[in-house]
């Protein structure tokens, strides 16, 4: 019996103890993750009436590679008046050997970015996301983009990539940006 009382007194000291000691439940969220790092924004646009008509641009932070080469940057977008091209944004990483692939890394948290597009000093030229995230309902991302040309024309073509944890809702205000840079639009 005495055992048996033993038994009984050590499992209601446990249970007092378990208990007294219960605490105050929280909420603990993940840290959202941080800006992405990136030296490199690319523009690749292709014809989608002449396959062979591909376009690149491109604008490096020099200041962030050693050594660059003096031809690194292609700030220029050429495009032919009155068509509609199929565009890839890409975001690389020239600090590493081999060039690191930023735009994996973008898709993957592609809840989370949005690339908005500014077009000013007269470019005849329109600009339609074309890719979407799986936030419901979906948003657009800009990794995949059309752009439609008018009349032949010249103007700047900002780029930026927003990184907008938690806050993506479709337009540029949330956020701070990955990259922000201008492009030089000729349309001919």
């Amino acid at each position: 019996m005495k055992k048996l009382m033993s038994v009984f007194m050590t499992a209601a000291v446990i249970m007092l103890g378990f208990f007294a000691c219960k605490k105050d439940e929280k909420t603990v969220s993940p840290p959202l993750p941080s800006n992405e790092f990136l030296t490199t924004v690319r523009v690749i646009a292709t014809n989608t009436t002449d396959p062979s008509d591909v376009q690149v641009a491109s604008v490096t932070d020099t200041t962030l590679i050693s050594n660059p080469p003096d031809s690194i940057n292609h700030h220029t977008l050429n495009l032919k008046a009155n068509s509609v091209y199929t565009v890839a944004v890409q975001f690389l990483d020239e600090t590493k050997n081999p060039v690191g692939n930023v735009t994996d890394d973008i898709y993957d948290r592609r809840n989370y970015h949005l690339i908005c597009f500014d077009i000013s000093g007269g470019a005849n030229l329109t600009v339609a996301r074309t890719d979407l995230d799986t936030n419901n309902p979906p948003l657009q991302i800009g990794l995949q983009d059309k752009f439609t040309t008018g009349a032949a024309s010249n103007g700047t073509l900002n780029l930026q990539l927003r990184h907008q944890p938690n806050a993506k809702n479709g337009t540029c205000d949330p956020g701070s940006s990955d990259a922000d840079v201008d492009f030089n639009i000729a349309i001919n």
